[in-house]
């Protein structure tokens, strides 16, 4: 590994194994492991395409991928494009689409994130993949792009925890998550998130082990992040 922090999880990792117990790296994967960039560009082409936007089309036609942040209507405001009517419309048009199976799979791993899961991987850990995509619309989606884009799974000692549904409220889930990780009575290594308020909870939860914070995207409105969390753009500079 490129970091020396990272380096640091496959260390914890083979100290865990050789005491007997079972190592845990917990990881996100929207904007931790993956990218949502594509998904939602991919999305936003599909609703300039429509009939009767074709001025809207023209308008946008040198918005670049790199420009869609968590929101994808704050790209059209800061381009002085829309109106409430028009973002609404949009806001719509994404939701339908993009908490599915089919649209997931324009996604892409972040820089060295495949590498670095599959490593963890390999000393022995078990690799705890947990989000908030939900059961009955997304799994089968996350699956194909784990898969597709060189993450481990069918390997043995791999967990995918999704939402049981999409109505589930995330502090309800985030609190299952947590039990359900630590009904495998093993020691969690490292924890990896996008989002400060969930590094946060890690970082109470699972205090021993190493928390990294994705400086991605997150949330508008977003608690600060706990100064002891470690943050890193992507799996290569940690």
């Amino acid at each position: 590994m490129g970091s020396p922090r990272l380096a640091e999880v496959l260390s914890r990792i083979d100290r865990v194994c050789a005491s007997g117990r079972l190592p845990v790296a917990v990881f996100d994967l929207d904007s931790t492991l993956f990218t949502t960039g594509p998904r939602n560009f991919a999305i936003l082409q599909e609703f300039l395409g429509e009939p009767g936007r074709e001025g809207l089309a023209r308008e946008l036609a040198q918005l670049r991928q790199e420009e869609i942040g968590w929101n994808i209507q704050d790209c059209l405001r800061q381009r002085g494009v829309g109106d409430r009517a028009l973002w609404d419309e949009l806001r719509r048009f994404w939701t339908a689409r993009f908490f599915t199976d089919a649209y997931v799979l324009h996604d892409r791993a972040l820089p060295g994130a495949a590498a670095f899961v599959t490593a963890c991987h390999t000393h022995g850990a078990l690799i705890y993949y947990l989000t908030g995509r939900h059961v009955g619309g997304m799994e089968l989606g996350t699956v194909a792009a784990l898969r597709s884009e060189g993450f481990p799974f069918w390997r043995g000692r791999c967990v995918l925890h999704l939402k049981p549904s999409f109505e589930m409220g995330d502090a309800a889930f985030k609190d299952d998550a947590v039990a359900d990780i630590r009904s495998y009575r093993g020691e969690v290594v490292a924890t990896f998130e996008n989002e400060p308020g969930n590094a946060n909870m890690f970082l109470r939860s699972f205090p021993a082990a190493l928390h990294f914070l994705l400086t991605t995207v997150h949330s508008p409105n977003a608690e600060p992040g706990d100064p002891q969390l470690i943050r890193s753009p992507d799996f290569i500079a940690g």
